[in-house]
């Protein structure tokens, strides 16, 4: 059964209810084989009442499995003083503190937003001097098999930058939390991995001139349905996010072929895009173009590292609850009718191969004409499944 929630709101014990389920359920911490207890860094965001709340209720949990926690505050805006007034050489050295937790810690959370998604809009040069040693945390943890959650939290300021109402974004995002836990979810994916595994080459196709074709042989089909199983673990899967609800894998980096729409694109930190076109040839974009805001995708290209720019990822979103809130990654990648596909790193969970200091989610509706074909077989059309499920 789905958890009951409140209306738009989570309630103290409700907010007890997902810690207990995340901490002892998914992420399965607790105890360790070697009689040692497991570590966690819990950063969260700290501009909003609730998002903090269910932080410590997170953290009191880990405690009463004998977790030991590091809890971290986060801010867009602490973030955009940080990278404005740290000298350049600092920024472009490691941070021998961050890289102390990454050798360290077992498991690594985030619960937020960005409260303001384009905090980084004018400071690239300064973000691009960290992006290398972002890449190598990256890979640290990767190696390591860190177990990380990330837990999308309504954060007033992202719904602003998002241009969604506070009201509309508390409730998408708790409608899609409690669908994070239904039946109807996991069936969804059940016919998506089912239609994927074994299969050789997907093409995407809509009526607005996609026609984008990947292979996909060899690459595992991953679940992301809130749980971290003995099969997930086995397979080096250690990774997942509430809401969840999603079918995704990694093509073979050097495939795609062909053009894809995108409707709007947000990316946290530069801006909105909307309109925008990409070309790929031999995996890799190798044209772009927009309606809106193609300065937008060059910032980020250029504030960016390693293969930043190489198809990473086929998502298909399954969560019924969840609808679109104008850029919070978390939510709209989950929307039921849509697919993504992320261009960047796709190491770690995603069974790839590029490694880059960024992974850029960017969600197509399928609603209107879409089709997901496998193997020369429709199994999506118009944004859902052709067999009844």
């Amino acid at each position: 059964m789905p958890l009951q929630l409140a209306g738009w709101e989570l309630k103290p014990e409700e907010m007890e209810e997902i810690a207990r389920k995340l901490v002892r359920e998914s992420l399965r911490l607790g105890r360790k084989p070697d009689g040692k207890f497991d570590s966690v860094r819990i950063a969260y965001n700290s501009t909003d009442p609730s998002c903090v709340e269910f932080a410590l209720k997170f953290e009191e949990e880990c405690w009463r499995v004998g977790v030991h926690t590091l809890l971290v505050p986060y801010s867009s805006l602490r973030s955009k003083l940080k990278f404005s007034i740290t000298p350049d050489e600092s920024l472009a050295e490691m941070d021998p503190l961050a890289e102390a937790l990454a050798k360290t810690v077992d498991a690594t959370v985030f619960i937020g937003e960005e409260d303001d998604p384009n905090w980084g809009r004018d400071l690239t040069q300064k973000i691009k001097l960290s992006a290398p040693n972002k890449q190598k945390l990256r890979e640290i943890i990767d190696e390591r098999k860190v177990r990380w959650l990330y837990v999308g939290w309504p954060i007033p300021g992202a719904a602003a930058g998002y241009g969604c109402s506070v009201e509309d974004f508390r409730r998408i995002f708790f409608n899609s939390i409690r669908e994070s836990f239904s039946e109807k979810l996991r069936r969804l994916c059940s016919y998506y991995r089912e239609a994927l595994e074994g299969r050789d080459r997907v093409t995407v196709r809509a009526p607005d001139g996609t026609e984008l074709t990947f292979e996909i042989k060899g690459r595992p089909v991953l679940v992301d349905d809130g749980l971290i199983s003995d099969e997930d673990l086995a397979r080096g899967d250690v990774g997942l996010n509430i809401p969840c609800g999603e079918v995704f894998l990694a093509p073979l980096e050097e495939t795609a072929e062909g053009k894809i729409v995108f409707e709007h694109v947000v990316i946290p930190g530069f801006g909105k895009i909307r309109g925008l076109k990409l070309t790929f040839k031999e995996g890799k974009v190798v044209e772009y173009e927009a309606v809106e805001g193609r300065e937008v995708f060059s910032r980020f290209l250029e504030a960016n590292t390693g293969e930043k720019d190489r198809i990473a990822e086929l998502g298909i979103g399954c969560n019924p609850g969840a609808e679109y809130t104008g850029g919070s990654i978390i939510v709209d990648e989950k929307i039921y009718g849509t697919i993504h596909i992320a261009i960047g790193n796709n190491t770690g969970a995603y069974h790839g191969k590029n490694k880059a200091s960024s992974h850029l989610d960017m969600i197509k509706s399928m609603e209107k004409g879409g089709e997901l074909i496998v193997d020369g077989e429709t199994i999506m059309r118009n944004g859902k499944p052709v067999k009844q499920i």
